[in-house]
């Protein structure tokens, strides 16, 4: 992998949607936008995983203690800078709650699809919102890159 190439190894577990080479396209687009904006290494690799809203709700149990389906999951890894490669972390999107979500937004799925992206890499990228500081920041990040992919509200 050179400089310029990030990876995104996305995996299907789930039988609702079938992504379209153009939102594969616009789901590298955002991983790299966050890359670009928060001027991070492009040798990272992202795991982005498309599952049903049983399996996001047993990992949210298991990982969050609330069991309950979520929209999205970031997985943080803490990958050593000398590893022949190296993984940012792991996404996992509820299909279900992204459906859900877009319709009741008021808007396309693509948008949903991509703002949970940006929002959970900024998560792998060591982002939270557990403070109102915290929160405006990252929502700005989100807006930021939302509106370079022509994805606003």
């Amino acid at each position: 992998m050179n400089q310029r190439d990030i990876l995104i190894d996305i995996d299907h577990r789930q039988d609702i949607i079938t992504l379209t080479l153009q939102q594969e396209q616009l789901i590298q687009q955002a991983v790299t936008a966050c890359y670009e904006l928060e001027d991070w290494p492009k040798d990272f690799e992202v795991s982005l995983s498309f599952v049903m809203n049983e399996e996001i709700q047993a990992l949210n149990r298991d990982y969050r203690g609330k069991d309950q389906p979520t929209d999205v999951l970031s997985f943080p890894m803490d990958t050593p800078d000398n590893a022949p490669e190296k993984l940012l972390g792991d996404i996992v999107i509820s299909v279900e709650k992204m459906l859900e979500q877009a319709t009741e937004y008021g808007h396309s799925v693509d948008r949903e699809m991509i703002y949970l992206v940006v929002h959970s890499t900024l998560h792998l990228m060591g982002y939270d919102h557990m403070t109102e500081k915290d929160k405006q920041m990252m929502r700005e990040k989100e807006e930021t890159i939302m509106k370079r992919l022509a994805l606003i509200r």
